[in-house]
């Protein structure tokens, strides 16, 4: 131990008999076990039971923990679970069903900081108490702040006509246009809550129409959709914060109009003129690599420059995204890191060539400045994405670090830099790249920090080492170099793949290998080219170093493939968001402490580990619905059953990988249905259709069995579903299902008979619908099934992905369009 802690350990232990201080000092320094060891020695003379011997280890375990606390506070530990309650504040605030009370929110941060200052050193469990609510508060006031500036959605789907200024466009591989529009008119029908701004995709052939300019045309444009299913990503959210109210499509080529036509008010001022010349910027960038570089290595290298990746081919994306890759698509930490200290080595290399120049003025400074200034230059070109926005802060606190003199990489830096970011932006605090990003930068310094305290005593192998020969130096550097990729591969990798599984229901079981191959080329290679292109690219200078970065970049490509090749990645399925919570509480526990108390960490990660698998999880649901009602899923071990043949592949991958890859059951289709004449005369009209598709289900359960798309029937764990888009069918639907999926809006709110009934109009609110079958008929099918009405009905358990959840970003939801009025549940 320091002199402090062995100080500490003497204040704090003066009341302790003398025979147990060295009890308390080797729990503290080698952990329980060494109190343990030491308690039964002394009991071992007086031969007490084992109970006994437990019952009076207990109060030295206590003061040993005690000691460990102690020693902890002394490093500074609070202040690094300061953005940990700060993140747990705005977490809670945008988990709420309801939109917490800010006035409430205001007067427990007011009153938790006086209670603090009160405190003070006098009563120092109470003040530290108090100053963690103080900053859970903090946190939810500042996700307050950023609610009050969202985006209006769009309340349902709407074909009209809009005008509106361009603000960014998207080439992709295909030639399509993807425009940002700033929306300033809508006619035939007029949208009563016009979103701020939307996002279309031109797919005819046209003039590209500028960015600044007014662009006009007909439209289809959709509300952003919720999560796909309860517990999963919700886009709705993310489109509210991002200030994207709508997204679609154009049905024929837009037109640009001349800016006298339409008024837009925001264009006027200094801010908006500057974003849109950067906007052109980044245009002119992307173009000018994609010239060069044609193809996958254009696409991304693009992404890598401006955050464009609409030129990269979707086999690629799945492979890298397979194998752990890609991250490297993401302007992050690592790519500011990359970009800005390249800058900042060349300088100090630069200037170190003229000694008395390194001796007279402070080097280092300069060339932290000049990196600082080539990391806002990098945010400003890039878009300035959340991630990169996260990747600036992180950065500039470590550069003003040695800007002061202190260290650059440590765990307080790393708390500062989030603390920044929950300010700014806290809705990061829920979404994977704030997570996996601080997860990996925390783990990295922890563990590094581990691997320097062990190798503080290998001083004379080091000495020893100095006679080695440049040959045996070289491969030396080399196998560090090469072990110290590994390590931070495996660590980052373990450290972030938590919260992977839990954001994408996937781990890539060769990222450890194909970050080992792939990242020294993107380190030594892609972004030093990349950093000379830019600085050249005004001087027309940039093609050999983007051809040398393209080299790199189909090298990783290539890694990605055959690492994918070798078995790519594994769906684990969804998981619990309480075991993450635990398992991540854990992380935290793991990483921060320094004292054998970290072991508590490893705990918790396997508890939350074991949370998460099918015994304590529970069984997945039976039957999916999206919100539209659109496309049911039955699920079993065996496969995910669909009532589409080609399903939306954004729904239904998203179901795929939650249900651990699952493969696909299409439906069969019923080539001669029924006639209805021949339906029993006492059932309603319409039926016979179903009572044909039911037959044929009850030959083949688990598989939807189809008229058409949208009449579909089937015979599911002991429960018959029924999915149509036909209002006449609704009854006889209701008279012979269990549950009857509707995917049009109708007013009907439930069946007569007892079947559970579902609409497009009721999704509108709830949002996606999973649902387990918890007493179905086990009793055989009568050969006509609308017999079984004199059978028990299914029991049915509903979980909604947005049941009751009324906030900023699912108000739309309970708007009619018709009154102009929300229509909110009493």
């Amino acid at each position: 131990m320091t002199q402090a802690n062995r100080t500490g350990f003497e204040r704090d232990t003066s009341d302790v008999p003398g025979a147990l201080k060295p009890s308390l000092r080797q729990g503290a320094e080698h952990g329980v076990p060494a109190v343990l060891g030491h308690a039964q020695r002394l009991t071992a003379t007086g031969r007490k039971p084992a109970a006994s011997r437990i019952v009076a280890a207990l109060p030295r375990l206590r003061d040993a923990v005690t000691v460990a606390a102690d020693a902890e506070r002394e490093q500074g530990l609070a202040f690094l679970f300061l953005p940990v309650a700060m993140g747990a504040g705005a977490g809670l605030f945008y988990m709420a069903s309801t939109d917490p009370s800010s006035a409430l929110l205001v007067a427990g941060f007011g009153i938790s900081l006086l209670l603090a200052a009160l405190a003070g050193r006098h009563h120092l469990a109470t003040a530290r108490a108090a100053a963690c609510a103080a900053a859970i508060c903090a946190g939810a006031l500042a996700a307050v702040l950023e609610v009050s500036s969202g985006s209006i959605l769009l309340d349902s789907d709407v074909t009209t006509t809009i005008s509106g200024t361009v603000e960014a466009r998207e080439f992709d591989a295909a030639g399509r246009v993807r425009y940002l529009i700033r929306l300033q008119t809508t006619a035939g029908p007029q949208i009563r809550r016009p979103p701020l701004r939307i996002r279309l995709t031109a797919r005819t052939k046209h003039e590209p129409v500028a960015v600044g300019a007014i662009i006009s045309g007909r439209a289809r444009l959709s509300a952003p959709s919720g999560p796909v299913l309860p517990g999963g990503y919700d886009f709705g959210f993310r489109a509210f914060i991002d200030g994207i109210g709508a997204h679609g499509y154009f049905y024929r080529a837009p037109q640009q109009q001349p800016a006298s036509l339409v008024q837009d008010t925001a264009a006027t001022g200094v801010v908006q003129p500057f974003r849109d010349r950067l906007r052109r910027m980044r245009e002119h960038i992307a173009q000018r690599i994609r010239t060069v570089l044609p193809g996958d290595p254009g696409g991304i290298a693009a992404a890598l420059a401006v955050s464009d990746r609409r030129g990269i081919s979707q086999p690629t994306v799945e492979a890298l995204r397979a194998t752990g890759l890609a991250h490297i698509l993401a302007i992050s930490g690592l790519h500011m890191a990359l970009a800005a200290g390249t800058l900042y080595v060349g300088i100090r290399k630069s200037l170190a060539v003229y000694p008395g120049l390194v001796e007279a003025l402070p080097v280092k400074k300069f060339a932290a400045v000049g990196a600082i200034m080539t990391a806002t230059a990098y945010l400003l070109i890039s878009g300035g994405s959340v991630s990169t926005q996260r990747a600036w802060i992180m950065l500039t606190v470590m550069l003003v670090a040695v800007l002061a003199d202190r260290p650059a990489l440590t765990m307080r830096n790393v708390a500062l830099a989030a603390i920044v970011i929950i300010l700014v932006s806290p809705s990061a605090v829920v979404g994977p790249g704030f997570q996996m990003s601080f997860a990996a930068t925390a783990a990295l310094i922890s563990a590094y920090a581990l691997i320097s305290h062990r190798s503080r005593g290998n001083a004379q192998i080091q000495g020893a080492g100095k006679h080695r020969s440049r040959f045996v130096g070289g491969l030396v550097f080399l196998a560090k170099g090469l072990i110290g990729l590994a390590i931070t591969s495996l660590v980052a990798g373990l450290a972030t793949g938590l919260f992977s599984a839990h954001h994408f229901h996937r781990v890539a079981t060769g990222g450890l290998l194909a970050n080992l191959l792939a990242m020294p080329l993107v380190t030594l290679v892609v972004m030093p080219a990349g950093l000379v292109a830019m600085l050249l690219m005004p001087f027309g200078l940039d093609a050999w170093p983007l051809l040398i970065m393209g080299q790199g970049l189909e090298a990783v490509v290539a890694v990605a493939n055959d690492v994918q090749a070798l078995g790519g990645d594994v769906s684990v399925g969804q998981i619990p968001l309480q075991s993450t919570l635990i398992a991540g509480t854990g992380f935290v526990i793991l990483i921060l402490l320094r004292s054998w108390l970290r072991l508590a960490g490893l705990a918790l990660i396997g508890a939350g580990l074991a949370l998460a698998t099918p015994l304590f999880a529970g069984d997945a649901p039976d039957i999916l619905i999206s919100e539209k009602g659109d496309l049911v899923g039955l699920v079993d071990r065996t496969g995910l059953a669909s009532n589409a043949a080609r399903p939306s592949d954004f729904v239904f991958s998203q179901w795929r990988t939650a249900m651990r890859g699952v493969p696909h059951r299409p439906p069969a289709t019923v080539p001669q249905l029924m006639p209805d004449s021949r339906q029993d005369p006492e059932m309603p009209p319409h039926g016979g259709v179903l009572d044909q598709l039911l037959l044929s289900a009850a030959a083949q359960p688990s598989r939807f069995h189809c008229a058409s798309r949208g009449i579909c029937a089937a015979l599911h764990a002991n429960a018959v579903v029924v999915a149509i888009d036909e209002p006449a069918l609704i009854g006889a639907a209701c008279d012979r299902a269990d549950l009857v999926v509707v995917s049009i809006p109708v007013y009907l709110g439930a069946c007569r008979s007892g079947a559970t009934l579902v609409t497009s109009r009721t999704l509108r609110r709830t949002g996606s619908l999973a649902i387990s079958v918890r007493q179905g008929n086990v009793a055989p099918l009568e050969p006509l099934p609308w017999l079984q009405k004199r059978r028990k009905r299914a029991v049915l358990k509903i979980v909604a992905a947005l049941q009751a959840v009324i906030r900023p970003w699912t108000i739309q939801r309970y708007f009619d369009w018709r009154s102009g009025a929300y229509d909110l549940p009493h």
